[in-house]
């Protein structure tokens, strides 16, 4: 062993010590998940197990059945019930929902009054000729303030119900400021013979596209000086019955 680039033979082992050795180090190591002995320990689940399997994991969802229903068949071909169109159709137009809401509200006023019950069968017809949800709430809000109203003027005197009717007349009025809409004339008119039936001395009047006279109108706040015509009643014309004269002139937009 002179030479230095000269190894030392590697140690050898005796055949029945190398076997030994062998046996020993498979014993230790886990079985390969391929190896013959792994496929005989993770046989595959029988029918009964996996039936077993699956009533488990439907307990656990809370179906008591061993088969779960099948989900219905929906048939694209067919048309959508009644009631899911009339649904989407409420959904889509909401000025229906508020409309038929004001129609509830006034067919469940208690009213005793002849008069009364035209005034609001006159408020259910202009109600169905509108679409705007805006002018459906200023009506709303408008009217209620005056429908019904005798009643709660029963014990005034008939100066109190005058004072109470004109101020009653220009809220509402001044509710519908700067509304347009097609049946505006109609509804300032059935209000106005409403307030005159409840009056029973005076008579309210409607004079909107009617010339501008001093002498029955007074000119509102953002009038124009100019303006040959009413515009815009801010308040209703007052007149008594009995005399033809001018109680209360009437507060306009020219």
């Amino acid at each position: 062993m002179s030479d230095n680039n000269e190894l030392f033979p590697f140690p050898t082992v005796p055949e029945p010590e190398k076997s030994d050795k062998q046996t020993e180090t498979a014993a230790a190591l886990p079985t390969f998940p391929s190896s013959t002995a792994s496929a005989a320990a993770e046989a595959p689940l029988t029918d009964e197990e996996l039936r077993a399997i699956r009533i488990l994991l439907a307990n656990q969802r809370g179906v008591h059945n061993e088969e779960l229903p099948p989900l219905p068949s929906v048939d694209r071909s067919m048309p959508a019930p009644a009631t899911t169109a009339v649904m989407a159709e409420m959904t889509a137009k909401p000025e229906k929902i508020l409309q038929q809401q004001l129609v509830t509200h006034l067919e469940s006023l208690h009213l005793n009054e002849t008069f009364e019950v035209e005034a609001r069968n006159q408020l259910l017809e202009i109600i169905g000729t509108l679409s705007d949800t805006r002018i459906l709430t200023r009506i709303w809000a408008a009217t209620s303030s005056i429908l019904p109203i005798k009643s709660s003027l029963r014990h005034g005197t008939p100066d109190q119900k005058l004072f109470a009717l004109i101020m009653l007349g220009e809220r509402f009025l001044q509710s519908l400021s700067g509304m347009s809409f097609a049946e505006r004339k109609r509804l300032l008119k059935a209000v106005a013979r409403y307030l005159s039936e409840v009056s029973e001395t005076c008579s309210f009047i409607q004079m909107e596209g009617e010339p501008f006279n001093p002498q029955y109108h007074e000119r509102a706040p953002g009038s124009m000086p100019s303006g040959k015509s009413v515009r815009e009643m801010h308040g209703f014309l007052v007149t008594s019955r009995s005399s033809n004269q001018v109680v209360k002139t009437a507060l306009v937009l020219t």
